[in-house]
This record gives C-alpha cells, structure tokens and sequence, in this order.
C-alpha cells in the first residue's frame, strides 16, 4: 500500500538572518516571551490574547460579593432595631472579611493581580468563619459562606487569572 499524499517539502536552508547590532555588556533580546514589556505573552500573535471587557466570572463574583456585603448590612440594621447593638456588631465582626473584599470589589476593573489573591485569601478566611458559625448552628452565616466559596470558585478560574494579569495603558 503506498502513501497517497507525498511528504511536504523540506525547506532549504538558506544564508543566516542577520539580527540587531549588539553592544557590548547589553542582554540579548530573545523575542518578546524573554522581554518584560511583553513578560504575559500579550500582542503580536503570541499566547492568548488578554481580555479587552471584564469577564463574566469576574463580574459575577464582583456582584456576589457586592450582595453579600448588602445583605450584612442590611441585616445588622435590623438587628438594631430587633434585638440590641452587640448582636449587630458581632454580625458585622463575623464578616469583616466580606466588607473588605466588597471595598476592594469596586477595584476589579483596574487593579492588578494582587487585588484578586487578596480577595481569594479574605473569602477563604470568611469561608472558615461561616463554618465555625455553621457549626455552632448558627444559620445566619450559611448565606454569607456559600457566597464565599462561589467566589473563591469564581476568582480561581483561568479567565479571571488572564484579566487581573493583563497589561494595562
């Protein structure tokens, strides 16, 4: 049985490109995975390209957070006019974390990559404290870890990754 397709041809070798002057004592530029102005592969048909509007999963934890915090506050006003102050300011102090990342919430079209480690570490820290309160059957901190771990989810993925890690202007 013979091969129907014949074999591609091979290129020729041909004189070598000459490349940019070089000085003495400088580092050799390598393209631009080696050059730190193009240090995420971003530009020129290189690597993935960055996203140009915030991603979905960032908006969506964005608004999951941004709801949460609401609804904290929200309900430690009830709890006011309910009960007593100290109740109030134990709800607030159990979700201190969440009230941070929804102050740094607003952030998450122009910051950096640290803003979303940082939110990731303040969710997985809220996460252990609404276990700590689900386990001590309180059920009033169930919303505020689930909304935790959908956004450790939602920040964890790739995409979100790529928009925090995109050159900015």
């Amino acid at each position: 049985m013979s091969n129907q397709f014949p074999p591609p041809p091979t290129p020729q070798p041909g004189p070598p490109q000459p490349g940019p002057p070089q000085q003495p004592g400088l580092p050799t530029y390598n393209g631009p995975a080696q050059d730190p102005a193009h240090a995420y592969g971003y530009g020129y048909g290189h690597g993935p390209m960055a996203p140009q509007t915030m991603p979905g999963v960032v908006r969506a934890a964005q608004i999951v957070i941004w709801v949460l915090a609401g609804l904290t506050v929200l309900g430690s006003i009830f709890l006011i006019a309910l009960a007593n102050p100290e109740t109030a300011g134990a709800a607030l102090g159990v979700n201190i974390c969440l009230l941070v990342a929804a102050g740094m919430a607003f952030r998450f079209g122009t910051a950096g990559h640290g803003i979303r480690v940082t939110c990731i570490v303040l969710m997985s820290v809220q996460i252990l404290s609404g276990l700590g309160g689900a386990a001590s059957g309180n059920p009033g901190g169930l919303l505020p870890l689930l909304g935790a771990i959908a956004t450790v989810i939602l920040l964890s993925q790739s995409i979100a990754g790529a928009w925090f890690k995109r050159p900015r202007v």
